[in-house]
């Protein structure tokens, strides 16, 4: 009898830490608007897949000067090089881990690289740290929803 209490408090103490850690993982959700090579952006950070997903949702300048849409052209995957970047995701699977967002890859559609990445949120402000061996480069979005 006693066993099987302390088994219960275990189990609801460990799933309160998860829903609690979740909860706080979670404060990243919204839309940011960023800059991403010389063109203003909106990002939408949501949870997907058993972590979070950063995707484009909207472009100040979507469409090339002869009016087509700008599309991921740079890709490696030659599935995706007709995405319109106004619809390209930048970060997928990355997980909440003591304050820090990790464990994902950014992708940048202007040059087509993955680097491993790190997210920081201090009130409204996200830091989106790439990183390549010993050298990160970071960009500061503010989050607008």
């Amino acid at each position: 009898m006693m066993r099987r209490l302390l088994e219960t408090i275990i189990l609801s103490l460990a799933c309160a830490l998860a829903v609690s850690a979740q909860s706080a993982g979670d404060r990243i959700c919204g839309i940011y608007l960023a800059k991403l090579s010389h063109n203003d952006a909106k990002v939408k950070v949501f949870r997907h897949d058993g972590g979070y997903r950063m995707q484009i949702v909207w472009l100040k300048e979507p469409k090339l000067e002869d009016g087509t849409m700008k599309l991921d052209t740079k890709n490696p995957d030659a599935s995706k090089r007709k995405t319109p970047l106004s619809q390209v995701v930048l970060i997928d699977k990355g997980v909440y881990e003591d304050g820090i967002w990790q464990g994902g890859h950014i992708y940048d559609p202007h040059h087509g690289n993955t680097y491993k990445t790190e997210l920081r949120l201090e009130g409204k402000t996200l830091e989106v740290r790439g990183k390549l061996g010993p050298f990160h480069k970071s960009m500061y979005w503010t989050k607008i929803e």
